[in-house]
């Protein structure tokens, strides 16, 4: 009943467009977003992160206990002397109230705090295996770039998805390439127009939960976990980002997952192609 209940937590949290930057948790409340501010000697700590209306900041002292790691495919730990202001990080907390210098107040106690890169896009460079100096930012227009055809270059960390991605585009080109504008699946990056990234993992991925329902005559092990899917546009200056959202994944150890998940992807891409068609016909 737990591992169905944690599955069932991961999934309510990747039906969204949007990373949530605050949240709440099983493991507790959790901000993501760029330390500014920290104190060795108080060990409080101060976050900025995107709010509903803005920047909004969060305040946290971390106890004697807090677990202090590296999540960004390092996988170490860390001490705080590592963590800078300007880094994009995790923490989980509980708030509670205790008495400062003798008046009460509110107290976010942090009890893991998480390196997660050198910003929200990581994850993204980290799949694309590129520098991680790479400039990458959302992308000023809402478009795809328009070029005949239009070269693409998928890249994932699951084996069957490759092959899933190149499959939808060929019937892509089959059914509405002529009408619509084709694509082209290219090699390299180097050769791209645009990028289609499946990265295992999230930033607001809680715990990998093993699936508990398979078939007992299955010798296949399968767990739930999140990817973060991205749309970007490859230009000479970095990376614009188009479009990106977290999903729920069911995968195996051979790293396969279901195809489903990663539908998001392949319909944003093709809602894109049809607007850049019409447009082009205005």
């Amino acid at each position: 009943m737990k591992a169905l209940l944690l599955t069932a937590m991961i999934l309510s949290a990747a039906v969204s467009p949007i990373v949530a930057q605050k949240k709440s948790t099983w493991l507790g409340d959790l901000v993501i977003g760029e330390l500014t501010r920290k104190d060795e000697a108080t060990r409080e700590i101060t976050i900025k992160y995107p709010g509903k209306e803005g920047p909004e900041l969060f305040t946290g002292i971390l106890s004697d206990a807090t677990k202090l790691r590296a999540e960004d495919g390092t996988r170490r730990d860390m001490t705080l002397s590592e963590f800078v202001p300007g880094m994009h990080i995790r923490v989980f907390y509980k708030s509670g109230r205790e008495k400062v210098n003798g008046q009460e107040r509110k107290i976010n106690k942090i009890s893991s705090l998480e390196f997660l890169g050198n910003d929200e896009y990581w994850r993204l460079r980290f799949q694309l295996n590129v520098d991680p100096s790479t400039i990458v930012a959302p992308a000023e227009k809402d478009e795809l770039p328009a070029k005949f055809p239009l070269k693409v270059y998928p890249a994932t960390a699951f084996k069957n998805i490759h092959e899933y991605f190149v499959e939808s585009i060929d019937e892509w080109n089959r059914k509405k390439g002529d009408s619509m504008g084709k694509l082209e699946v290219v090699a390299y990056i180097d050769q791209a127009d645009i990028l289609l990234v499946a990265a295992p993992g999230a930033d607001t991925m809680v715990a990998v939960i093993p699936d508990i329902n398979r078939d007992p005559d299955d010798d296949v092990k399968r767990a739930w976990a999140q990817a973060t899917l991205y749309l970007v546009v490859k230009e000479p200056g970095g990376l614009k980002v188009l479009w990106t959202r977290v999903t729920g994944i069911l995968f195996t150890e051979q790293m396969n997952a279901s195809p489903r998940s990663f539908d998001y992807l392949i319909a944003e891409l093709e809602k894109r192609m049809k607007a850049r068609s019409r447009n082009s016909k205005k």
